[in-house]
C-alpha cells in the first residue's frame, strides 16, 4: 500500500478542507445565527444563506484544490489553484445550494416540520444528508474540474459525496452533543470540510494510473500523479513537475507524453540532458521502476496495472541479455552492460559529467573509477562518502576479477571479463 497511497497528499488535503470549513463557517454561523429550522425564511435570510453557502464551498474547493502542490509555502501555482478551486466552487455552490435546500425542505416537510412546529428528529437527520451529499458531490465534482482534467470530475465528485455524508451525520449528532448552534456549525461544517478534503484524496489516489515520487532533490519525498496527456517537468512554476532550486534544471527540462497507453519521456534540452536508469535518452518509454535523473533530482516512475505491479515488489534479477556485448563489463541488476575499454578511464557517480552516471542518493557525485593496468582492470574509491566495495570488503583500490559483485553506495554490479 506504501506505493499507491500517498499519505502526505491526503494529510495535506484532509487539512486543506478543515481549514476551508472552518473558516467558512464564519459566513455561514453569521447567517444562520439566531435562525431556527421552525421560523419562516425572510428573503434576507434566504439571500444570506447563498451567499454564506457559496463563500463555504469557495473556502473548501480553494484550500483543497491548492493542497495540489503538498506545500505550505505560498507560491504563484499555489495562489493561482487557490482563486481557481474557490471560483469554480463557489460558482458550483449556487445550483448545489437551491438542490440541497429544496431536498431539505421536501423531507422536512414530510417529516412534520413546519413554522413552529418541531418534526421527527430522523427526517431532519435524512434531509441533512441529503443536503449535504448533493452538496459535497458538486463541491467534489468543483475541486476535480478546477483541475482541469475530466477524469477528476468524476473522482471529486465520489470523493465530495463520501465526504458530505460523513460531514451530514457528524452535524447533528455533534448538536446533541453540545447542545449549541454554534458549536454544532463549527464542528460540522470543519467534519465535512475535512471529510470532503479526505475522501476526494483517497479516490484519487486509489485510482491513479501513473505517478512520479522524488528520491533524491530539493523536492524529496513529493509524488505527482500523471493524469494529463501531457505532463512538462522543470524549474518554470507553471510546470505539472516543478523540479525547484536547482540550476541545472531548465525551466522546460523534459516531459511525459501518454501515447497510446505507453508513458513517454522525451528531454527538451540538449545540455545537461535527461537519463534514465543511468543512461542519457533524447525520448524512451517509460516502465514501471524506471528512474529519471535531472539535474540533482532522481525521479522513481512508477505504473498502475497487474504486471508493472507487481514487477515493482519483484526484486531485479541478473540475467544475460539478448545482444548482450562480450568483453570486460560492468552489469546493474537489470542486466544492462557498461563496456570497459582498455586504455580508458571509466568515471562513475551521480553528475552528470561521469560517464557512467548513477542516479542514487547512496552515490557520490564523483565515487568511484575504473581503469586497466598490466591486462587487467581495477577499481579506484574517489573519497566517495558511503564507500566502494568489491566483494564484500570496503576498498580504496582492487583488481576486478570475473563476476565479482562491485558496490557503489547502493547501487550493484558484477565485473564480467
Amino acid at each position: 500500500m506504501e506505493l499507491l497511497v500517498n499519505r502526505r497528499e491526503l494529510t495535506f488535503k484532509a487539512l486543506a478542507g478543515l481549514a476551508g470549513g472552518a473558516l467558512g463557517w464564519i459566513p455561514v454561523e453569521i447567517a444562520n445565527h439566531g435562525h431556527s429550522l421552525t421560523q419562516a425564511q425572510t428573503t434576507g435570510s434566504l439571500i444570506a444563506s447563498f451567499v454564506s453557502m457559496a463563500l463555504l464551498s469557495g473556502m473548501i474547493g480553494g484550500f483543497i484544490n491548492a493542497a495540489q502542490s503538498q506545500e505550505l509555502a505560498l507560491t504563484r501555482p499555489v495562489k493561482v489553484r487557490f482563486v481557481v478551486g474557490c471560483a469554480i466552487c463557489l460558482l458550483l455552490s449556487f445550483p448545489a445550494t437551491y438542490y440541497s435546500n429544496l431536498a431539505f425542505s421536501y423531507i422536512l416537510v414530510a417529516g412534520g416540520w413546519g413554522v413552529n412546529h418541531v418534526g421527527s428528529l430522523a427526517y431532519l437527520v435524512a434531509a441533512r444528508l441529503a443536503g449535504w451529499t448533493l452538496m459535497g458531490l458538486l463541491l467534489g465534482a468543483g475541486v476535480g474540474l478546477a483541475t482541469f482534467t475530466l477524469s477528476n470530475v468524476l473522482k471529486g465528485a465520489v470523493g465530495g459525496w463520501v465526504g458530505g455524508f460523513l460531514g451530514g451525520i457528524a452535524f447533528d449528532a455533534i448538536g446533541e452533543l453540545t447542545q449549541a448552534g454554534l458549536f454544532s456549525r463549527l464542528f460540522g461544517l470543519s467534519a465535512i470540510g475535512l471529510a470532503i478534503g479526505l475522501f476526494i484524496g483517497l479516490v484519487q489516489e486509489l485510482t491513479k494510473t501513473a505517478w512520479l515520487t522524488v528520491e533524491h532533490g530539493r523536492l524529496r519525498g513529493r509524488e505527482f500523479r500523471l493524469e494529463r496527456n501531457v505532463a512538462a517537468l522543470g524549474r518554470a512554476e507553471e510546470s505539472d513537475v516543478g523540479l525547484f532550486g536547482d540550476p541545472a534544471v531548465a525551466a522546460r527540462h523534459a516531459e511525459i507524453r501518454r501515447v497510446n497507453g505507453d508513458f513517454v519521456l522525451k528531454d527538451l534540452t540538449r545540455s545537461p540532458g535527461t537519463l534514465v536508469n543511468g543512461q542519457r535518452i533524447e525520448k524512451a518509454t517509460l516502465k514501471n521502476g524506471d528512474l529519471i535523473q535531472i539535474g540533482d533530482y532522481a525521479i522513481r516512475f512508477y505504473l498502475r496495472t497487474g504486471a508493472a505491479a507487481k514487477a515493482a515488489q519483484t526484486p531485479p534479477v541478473i540475467t544475460p541479455a539478448a545482444g548482450m556485448p562480450s568483453g570486460p563489463r560492468l552489469v546493474d541488476a537489470r542486466g544492462m552492460a557498461t563496456v570497459l575499454h582498455a586504455g580508458a578511464t571509466l568515471r562513475i557517480g551521480r553528475a552528470l559529467d561521469n560517464d557512467l552516471v548513477i542516479a542514487d542518493q547512496s552515490v557520490s557525485r564523483h565515487h568511484a573509477a575504473i581503469a586497466s593496468s598490466d591486462g587487467a582492470f581495477y577499481l579506484r574509491d574517489l573519497n566517495s562518502q558511503n564507500g566502494s566495495y568489491v566483494a564484500g570488503k570496503r576498498i580504496s583500490e582492487a583488481r576486478l576479477s570475473d563476476g565479482v559483485l562491485v558496490k557503489l553506495g547502493d547501487a550493484e554490479f558484477h565485473f564480467r571479463a
